[in-house]
């Protein structure tokens, strides 16, 4: 039995950072409190899990042997 699965239509980088404004829109739309605080620290987690991202992507490139031209 194969599995049906699909890529992802954006990179891990931009789904990070939609969620996170999604996250810092629905905290902005409830009252001060516990769920706030919550909402409000997973975007600052997406933010920073799509910096990380970010950076080992830009680490892998620049560290990756250039390829001969054939």
């Amino acid at each position: 039995m194969t599995r049906n699965r699909t890529r992802p239509s954006t990179s891990l980088e931009m789904r990070l950072l939609k969620f996170a404004e999604d996250a810092r829109a629905a905290a902005g739309r409830i009252k001060p409190g516990r769920e706030q605080d919550v909402l409000i620290q997973k975007a600052r987690k997406a933010e920073a899990m799509a910096d990380a991202e970010n950076r080992l992507k830009t680490l892998a490139y620049e560290t990756a042997p250039a390829r001969e031209a054939s």
